[in-house]
């Protein structure tokens, strides 16, 4: 349906002329319009049309048009119809002139073979030169372009009255069933707008991509990009999948994340912090980015640790001394009062601390010796040193060493380490002491 023109064509419609054949039907008009049936023709009047058409527009034409048919009208009522000439002239054909100006829009441009088409102005019309009455066409049709500025026309009309005569309304609607042709008395110009227009889609150049910039000009022609790079796209010089100009670090891999660069690693240890457990202090990846723990805190990494659980000595390769400790046991002794087993409380914080070394090396047993002064008899002597003794090991059994590790045993005035001569060396002398075995 698309007929093919020069690009400078304008497509509204030349000053053109034309005639028409068309048929006016009343009867249809009264049905529609329900008006009186009653002495309307019952056949189409036919009549001719000239008319002047004229492009307003691509879309816009202004139509003038002068009609002349015969038909039949009654006086008394104002209907045109048939009627017998039993009552005079008034069954006779008279002439019907209609004028109109009208004013059709186009869907399509007269580019197009065919195009359809809606129409409305004003009109009037006379009846054998004595009636007079204003109109409000309406209609529409298809206007057919066989060639560059002549078309045919299919149109249908409905002329609507505007006057009321008599009892009965004279608005005389009828519709007009029409075909023309017209041809042009002038041919339109391509304007300078036109010629310009042709002369610009003549010098358009290629642009394969179609990013705007021709391929004279464009460095990557087949794929978009932008002027900024000369036609091809923003780099990626990383090959990361994000564009320089969004890339934190163009040159080095990575995430949009973190802005085109990679996972960092704040603590320089090789383990990205998304992997590392301790981000800001240097570590390893077994520990998953921690440092080797120092379970004990000795200050001995658990990896170089002989006892890991224990706090020991670089020296002794994170082990405790034992020796060392167990001497501060066996420096540990408990005095008791003159003839008394029962330990006191300053006895029994040194004998907590005894414990703590006990339970640090599970294979050491003690020997627990008790003491007396020299006041009393030899056997009264050794009884109370053995209860002195007995005592020390039930404590240490009731906080928690087992009795096996511990052998208690009396040795009376026996073994002095003071002067037994005055009051303050034998209250040195009646005492418990603790001799460590590996």
């Amino acid at each position: 349906m698309l007929k093919s023109f020069s690009q400078g064509d304008t497509y509204k419609k030349a000053p053109s002329v034309g005639g028409s054949l068309f048929e006016k039907d009343f009867p249809t008009a009264v049905k529609l319009f329900k008006l009186s049936p009653w002495g309307w023709n019952k056949e189409l009047a036919l009549g001719g049309n000239g008319f002047y058409i004229k492009g307003l527009s691509n879309h816009f034409d202004f139509v003038a048009s002068l009609g002349v048919c015969d038909t039949k009208y009654k006086k008394s009522s104002g209907y045109f119809y048939y009627h017998s000439p039993e009552n005079g002239d008034d069954g006779y054909a008279k002439l019907l002139i209609d004028a109109k100006a009208l004013v059709n829009y186009k869907l399509f441009t007269d580019r197009f073979l065919v195009s359809p088409y809606v129409t409305s102005g004003v009109g009037i019309s006379l009846y054998n030169g004595i009636y007079l009455l204003p109109t409000i066409p309406l209609g529409g049709g298809f206007q057919i372009n066989p060639t560059r500025n002549t078309s045919i026309y299919l149109q249908t009309l409905l002329d609507l009255g505007l006057i009321k005569t008599g009892t009965q309304s004279a608005t005389k609607e009828n519709f007009n069933y029409s075909i023309g042709y017209s041809f042009p008395i002038s041919i339109l110009k391509k304007t300078k707008k036109s010629k310009a227009s042709s002369i610009a889609i003549d010098t358009i150049e290629k642009d394969t991509d179609g990013d705007a910039i021709p391929d004279s000009k464009d460095s990557c022609p087949t794929v978009k990009g932008t002027a900024k790079y000369h036609g091809c796209p923003i780099p990626d010089t990383d090959g990361d999948g994000i564009n320089n100009e969004e890339d934190s670090c163009p040159t080095v891999k990575g995430i949009t994340k973190y802005h085109g660069c990679p996972i960092p690693d704040s603590d320089g240890d090789g383990i990205n912090d998304e992997e590392d457990s301790c981000p800001t202090v240097k570590g390893i990846a077994k520990y998953h980015g921690c440092p080797i723990p120092d379970s004990d805190g000795d200050g001995i990494n658990d990896e170089e640790d002989s006892c890991p659980h224990l706090v020991g000595l670089l020296s002794n390769h994170g082990c405790p001394d034992t020796k060392l400790e167990l001497k501060e046991v066996e420096k540990k002794k408990s005095y008791f009062g003159f003839g008394k087993i029962v330990i006191t409380d300053d006895a029994k914080i040194s004998l907590d601390s005894v414990v703590n070394v006990l339970n640090k090396f599970p294979d050491v047993t003690v020997e627990i010796r008790g003491y007396t002064d020299n006041i009393g008899g030899i056997e009264i002597n050794k009884a109370i040193s053995q209860k002195r003794a007995d005592a020390v090991k039930k404590y240490l059994i009731s906080k928690g060493i087992n009795a096996d590790r511990l052998e208690a045993i009396g040795y009376g005035k026996a073994n002095p380490i003071a002067n037994n001569k005055t009051e303050e060396g034998r209250a040195q002398n009646r005492r418990v002491e603790l001799h460590a075995k590996q």
